[in-house]
């Protein structure tokens, strides 16, 4: 049996936070995310289904359907949410908070699709 090593790298560094990849066997990933209290990730869906744990912190999730359906849950250290393909997120951080995603489909397969006014919301809160 082939022994895989599992590496880590960062991809993104602000003032919000750091975002790390951990590849894998099989060609998948995990997104180990490091938020800051205030602030905001996301406003995008996926073609592809996701897992979301929030490790350690408090945060608010929004999601919205295509059915302009929106809903706000509160998520606390040890919560997951599973996102099918196509809803549309946002995580509001209420405290700081450690979060793991994992898009259910190899490296590449999938795509982010921004929904444009809560990505708006995401980058003026990036911009300060």
């Amino acid at each position: 049996m082939d022994k895989f090593t599992p590496t880590i790298q960062q991809v993104s560094a602000d003032e919000r936070g750091e975002i790390y990849v951990v590849n894998l066997p099989d060609d998948r990933e995990l997104v180990l995310l490091h938020s800051v209290a205030g602030s905001q990730r996301g406003g995008h869906s996926h073609n592809v289904d996701e897992v979301v744990v929030l490790l350690s912190g408090k945060m608010a999730y929004h999601k919205r359907s295509g059915s302009s359906r929106e809903t706000m849950e509160v998520m606390h250290a040890g919560d997951s949410s599973f996102n099918e393909a196509g809803l549309i997120h946002m995580g509001f951080f209420l405290e700081d908070s450690w979060v793991i995603e994992q898009k259910l489909a190899k490296k590449g397969e999938w795509e982010n699709f921004d929904y444009a006014p809560w990505r708006q919301e995401v980058t003026a809160n990036a911009a300060g």
